[in-house]
This record gives structure tokens, C-alpha cells and sequence, in this order.
């Protein structure tokens, strides 16, 4: 399994790298956070991951699960 550079983002601004292995990025990622993705960076909190093989750049995010608050 390669390795992937994963950068750890809050908004513009990297809050942490790690390096992980998977068959892809997505796997590479969910090894780090332990949590379900999505395959959008839409919150302020993302992950960048490069495939430094094949020279791809993803962005993913955390799923959340929003709560009502009455």
C-alpha cells in the first residue's frame, strides 16, 4: 500500500501532517481519523491528501452529524 501525505486543515491554515498507507487516499485518511469522510471538504475543519505517485490533491472533511437544538 503507498503512503499519502495528509495535511490536517483549518480553514487556509495546516494544523497538522501525518503520512498513512491505503490502496487510496480515502483509506490512507480514514485510518488517521478513525471516522466516516466525505469526499467534500465543506467544513471549516479538512483534510488534504496527496498521491505524491500520481501527483492528485483530494479534499475530504469529517461527516457531522448536526443536532437541533429547541
Amino acid at each position: 500500500m503507498p503512503p499519502f501525505q495528509i495535511d490536517e486543515m483549518n480553514g487556509d491554515g495546516l494544523s497538522a501532517s501525518h503520512v498513512a498507507s491505503g490502496d487510496t487516499a480515502l483509506e490512507a485518511l480514514q485510518k488517521i481519523t478513525g471516522k466516516a469522510i466525505s469526499t467534500r471538504a465543506l467544513q471549516p475543519h479538512w483534510f488534504r491528501v496527496v498521491d505524491e505517485r500520481e501527483g492528485s490533491v483530494f479534499e475530504y472533511s469529517v461527516c457531522e452529524n448536526l443536532i437541533s437544538r429547541r
